[in-house]
């Protein structure tokens, strides 16, 4: 297992020349800067982690994949790396494309893309976010997200930031077991959520000691959705919501949850 350097004067001037160039079990360590159009894809494990600070990897072209800033189907760690930017002409470009492995973010943020980090279904498959941020990302439509997850085995959530979803979701999970705890997830004054936690699928799900605020511009008065959009639910359907502060700015009495 190798360690690879991204930036001036390292081993590669483009983190896309790094994942090419590595091999499974590899470190690529990226220098704290602005990488610009910067496009991969992962197939193999790989650690990803800025280096003094966050690399940025900011997309002013069209990813060419008509995906995300990086596609992600292997077993990936990511630390202290920024996702910006990505758009797609079917308006669904993403982050972070995710279609299989098991994947850790820590420490990272994604910003201003239609959506944060989109998954497909990976039925074994688990993602781990723990320290990140995910803000102004979604288009105003209501189908892109600050983080939306397909049919994957767990979703984890923790420490994490989530706010100013432009009219989607801040989160929304179809994950078989989703957990979510210690979040700060907030609309802000300006952008409104439709669901701040949206579980259309059910699945075993657990919100415990996480703030979340409703905005004055939130879509609709729900704040937590159960069900709804699979009949019947996974057979494995709970909720467990413990130990949170739930606050709502919209006119009228909020939903707590709603259990279609």
């Amino acid at each position: 297992m190798a360690t690879l350097t991204v930036g001036i004067s390292k081993n590669f001037p483009t983190l896309a020349g790094a994942i090419a160039a590595s091999s499974a079990g590899d470190t690529i360590e990226v220098d704290a800067s602005t990488c610009t159009d910067d496009f991969a894809t992962i197939t193999h494990a790989l650690t990803i982690r800025g280096i003094g600070g966050m690399a940025k990897l900011l997309a002013v072209a069209a990813p060419p994949n008509g995906k995300a800033i990086l596609t992600i189907n292997a077993d990936v760690t990511i630390d202290h790396v920024e996702f910006a930017g990505a758009k797609v002409p079917d308006g669904n470009g993403a982050g972070i494309r995710y279609e299989g492995g098991n994947l850790v973010l820590t420490s990272t943020r994604f910003h201003h893309n239609e959506n944060g980090l989109l998954s497909a279904p990976s039925i074994d498959g688990t993602i781990t976010i723990d320290h990140s941020e995910f803000d102004h990302n979604g288009t105003g439509t209501g189908q892109t997200h600050n983080l939306y997850v397909g049919d994957i085995a767990r979703l984890t959530v923790t420490n994490s930031y989530f706010h100013d979803v432009d009219a989607g979701h801040e989160i929304k999970s179809r994950a078989r077991e989703t957990v979510i705890t210690g979040n700060r997830i907030i609309d802000g004054p300006d952008l409104g959520a439709n669901y701040s936690i949206d579980l259309p699928n059910g699945g075993a799900a657990t919100i415990i000691g996480n703030t979340i605020e409703q905005g004055p511009l939130a879509q609709n008065r729900a704040i937590i959705h159960l069900g709804g959009e699979l009949f019947p639910s996974y057979a494995n359907t709970s909720l467990l919501v413990a130990g949170n502060v739930i606050v709502s700015h919209t006119a009228g009495a909020p939903t707590v949850l709603r259990n279609d």
